[in-house]
């Protein structure tokens, strides 16, 4: 059993203990502390300020969370909020063009109205969700105003978000539309700046659309003004282009990389790198999964995301599950090409187990914010984003708690969601968010937006 593990005494600006959680198994994700089959966490204002058993806090909130098990929220590191409304619009989706026609195409009807109802909706879901921090890669910025609406929801529901401005205009635009953009993240970047729950970042301009030059610009401008960056990776090559520019660094998080070979991944291990991978996508578009444990192998800091309610469940426990099982295949696969069937246990063999996926969705999320300090271990001196997942009433697994949440876990079983120490879910229900306001924008955006007389007008009263 780990010992209790208390930070230094609460500074001036502190008023005490707020919140002290009680009796869970704790899942610290902090190899210094480990485990513990029953312990409190005790939270001071933001910040967690101790972790382990019988912990005193007169004053504080107290929940009561026996059966239940706690550990840091979840971090998606790649989701395209405004495309939450269009849910079901790529359900059946074969092709890129299937995308394109009916899901992104969409984005030139949305208004700054739309962005904000879309975002929100998002947002609320996925905090109901056990999602207390993502990026949202925002490539549906066609014009100041869009980027303010979307900024301003995520500001009201309170989930911690690294807002990635995007840079992909039209794609026949003209220069001045990359101008504008430019100017107006110097100009936003002077009032939401990187700290807080919510930051500004920078989404790349896909270098299949444009050129490196122009991405080099954008780069340059996101480093002068210490933001984040995210490109979408889907061609070959890509990152290379990017290390031979001179560009490739930790503060870049591609997502997909599907195709990227050893030497690529090795790049990326060697600067601090990492990829967000959304598997439910990425496999059902029939892309190459073998990156995930290549990538892996290598070094390479790698997390996850959903991507787009288009097409799949706002659920990283789904997508924690279906990597993982990806992942054991991949590794099958190799096993049987090269004859040595039935399966066996080897050195390096099996590579991947539970817990690994949920460092991607925790640990690994948070490096890949830049809060790797900070975000995604339930440790003295760390950020208290925290939920808990309860598993009556029919008990918890049998063996690592971390394969309960993994294999066992789905949304409706998180009972409890902190987020820079608020209690923003509590007894399986928003303290302060209404997922009936959240259907109600869905709803708004859906009447606006869609031109194909598929929107949904009906609603519980």
């Amino acid at each position: 059993m780990p010992e209790t593990t208390t930070a230094p005494g609460p500074t001036a600006h502190e008023a005490g203990p707020t919140l002290l959680i009680r009796d869970a198994t704790v899942l610290t994700m902090d190899p210094a502390l480990g485990d513990f089959e029953r312990a409190d966490v005790l939270v001071t204002g933001d910040r967690i300020t101790a972790v382990g058993p019988d912990l005193s806090a007169p004053g504080a909130e107290t929940v009561d969370a026996r059966g239940m098990i706690a550990l840091p929220g979840l971090i998606d590191t790649h989701m395209h909020a405004w495309q939450t409304p269009l849910k079901g619009k790529y359900a059946d989706g074969w092709t890129f063009d299937d995308y394109q026609n009916r899901v992104f195409r969409l984005r030139e009807n949305f208004t700054p109205d739309d962005i904000h109802d879309a975002t929100f909706a998002g947002s609320v879901q996925m905090l109901d969700s056990g999602v207390t921090g993502v990026l949202d890669f925002c490539h549906n910025v066609m014009s100041p105003q869009a980027a303010e609406a979307g900024l301003r929801a995520h500001a009201a529901t309170g989930q911690r978000v690294l807002w990635a401005y995007g840079m992909l205009g039209s794609f026949d635009a003209p220069p001045a539309d990359h101008a504008w953009r430019l100017e107006h993240v110097r100009e936003l970047s002077a009032h939401v700046g990187d700290s807080g729950l919510l930051r500004l970042g920078l989404a790349l301009s896909s270098l299949e659309y444009g050129d490196l030059e122009r991405t080099a610009t954008e780069v340059e401008l996101a480093r002068e003004l210490g933001l984040r960056m995210t490109v979408h990776q889907n061609p070959a090559g890509q990152i290379r282009a990017l290390h031979e520019r001179g560009l490739l660094d930790e503060d870049i998080l591609p997502a997909h990389a599907n195709a990227a070979d050893d030497e690529e991944l090795e790049l990326l291990a060697a600067c601090g790198g990492g990829i967000s991978f959304t598997p439910e996508g990425e496999f059902g578009g029939g892309r190459s999964m073998t990156v995930l444990n290549r990538a892996h192998r290598a070094g390479v800091c790698s997390s996850l995301g959903i991507d787009t309610h288009a097409r799949v469940a706002i659920d990283l426990f789904a997508a924690m599950r279906l990597t993982y099982l990806l992942m054991r295949n991949v590794d099958a696969a190799e096993e049987r090409e090269a004859g040595r069937y039935p399966l066996a246990r080897r050195p390096g063999l099996p590579l991947i187990e539970p817990r690994h996926m949920l460092e991607y969705a925790t640990v690994n999320a948070a490096r890949s914010l830049g809060l790797g300090d900070e975000l995604g271990r339930l440790a003295p001196g760390c950020y208290a984003d925290l939920i808990l997942v309860d598993t009556e009433p029919y008990g918890r697994a049998l063996g690592d708690p971390a394969a309960h949440v993994v294999l066992q876990t789905h949304p409706g079983d998180v009972d409890t969601v902190v987020v820079g120490g608020k209690v923003r879910k509590r007894g399986g229900r928003l303290t302060d968010l209404d997922p009936v306001a959240a259907g109600r924008a869905t709803r708004r955006v859906r009447s606006r937006v869609l031109d194909d007389g598929s929107a949904e007008t009906s609603a519980r009263p």
